[in-house]
């Protein structure tokens, strides 16, 4: 073999070796450029359809769960008690199936809850739409998808009709409700609302049936008969002397003592402190009052059970496992101090309770 034609097998060789060597080292680059392309700029929403109910599981809970509320639950399977589901059930999760339906750049000081409650959804829906697993950890300049089947801006009108009403400073859903001939429940029904106590001012909420205010116009409307009395007083009483049981019923050496302002509570998924069971517990507030003779309606918004006593005497009797309800009682009442008595317990899921009372 020539000395000439060993050289060019050799030149060969290394040039076959050289382009192994190029392709080798091109390689990685190609391989870990894919996931750099195929990410999205936005989040991407889970999306969730059915439910097969599992043994234990309560509505409320299911609701927690998925981000929903109870009532948008009962409506979308045509449920009549809240109570009352099966295991084996399939239950149809409203609002899914959306996905984004607008998305939010978070701020400095924002936080996940914060932005959950301003765009009227659950901060576990917002977390599992962004697959965020820590509920502490969001960073300005993040893009968050917004999911659907949730939102205060732009609730669905209820089938009997109704009119629009923007939420001012001191409102309350029950003043509103009581305000324009409604109920707390239909209100929170018609926007899907996940919590009595939770507005915000400058929301616009769709109030179903009721009183519709006039339009504004530069030509004074002439007062209606059937425009509602004037707006009572509503006071929350207090302070209240509160005490705290990790128990339904009440009993036992109580967990935590301390004093309330007012009963007005909305704990979510929580609990009332770090001695207190976040499910299964229950309280008891007392507190003396100053009253003008007259006849009173007491009013107490809960999820779960609520008695409410004055001098003893039983007013509201609401004791049963329950998403948020609200019921109230009269009294004819001496003028001078009277004993309120307001006893509630929890047992699974989202907890609240408000209660308030004003002269007739």
């Amino acid at each position: 073999m020539s000395t000439a034609y060993r050289i060019r097998s050799l030149s060969r060789f290394v040039s076959i070796i050289m382009v192994i060597g190029v392709l080798l080292i091109g390689l990685p680059v190609a391989v870990l450029a894919a996931p750099a392309q195929a990410t999205s700029s936005r989040p991407v929403a889970h999306d969730h359809s059915y439910y097969v109910v599992q043994p234990g599981d309560t509505l409320s809970q299911i609701a927690l769960n998925y981000g929903t509320t109870v009532y948008a639950l009962m409506a979308a399977n045509d449920l009549a008690n809240a109570n009352h589901i099966y295991t084996g059930q399939r239950l149809r999760i409203p609002g899914t199936g959306s996905g984004c339906v607008s998305y939010h750049t978070v701020t400095y000081g924002q936080t996940l809850s914060g932005i959950a409650a301003w765009f009227g959804i659950s901060t576990y829906s917002l977390a599992q739409a962004n697959n965020i697993i820590n509920y502490n950890h969001v960073y300005s300049g993040q893009s968050l998808c917004i999911p659907g089947g949730g939102g205060w801006q732009t609730p669905a009108p209820a089938p009997s009709g109704g009119f629009w009403y923007k939420v001012t400073y001191n409102d309350t859903l029950s003043n509103i409700a009581w305000r324009y001939g409604t109920t707390v429940w239909a209100i929170q029904a018609a926007n899907n609302l996940t919590s009595a106590n939770r507005i915000l001012v400058g929301q616009n909420l769709w109030i179903p049936g009721g009183y519709a205010p006039y339009p504004p116009s530069d030509t004074p409307k002439p007062v209606q008969p059937t425009l509602p009395p004037s707006q009572p007083i509503v006071t929350t009483g207090g302070p209240w002397t509160a005490l705290y049981y990790n128990n339904k019923d009440l009993s036992g050496t109580p967990v935590d003592t301390r004093l309330d302002s007012k009963i007005y509570f909305d704990w979510g998924a929580g609990s009332p402190s770090g001695a207190v069971n976040s499910d299964n517990f229950s309280a008891l507030w007392t507190s003396v009052n100053t009253f003008e003779a007259g006849t009173y309606r007491f009013v107490a918004t809960a999820d779960d059970g609520v008695r409410v006593y004055v001098d003893g005497a039983l007013i509201i009797d609401n004791w049963k496992v329950q998403p948020v309800a609200e019921t109230s009682g009269e009294i004819a009442l001496a003028a001078g101090s009277h004993t309120v008595q307001v006893r509630y317990f929890e047992e699974g899921g989202l907890s609240s309770i408000y209660v308030r009372w004003a002269k007739k």
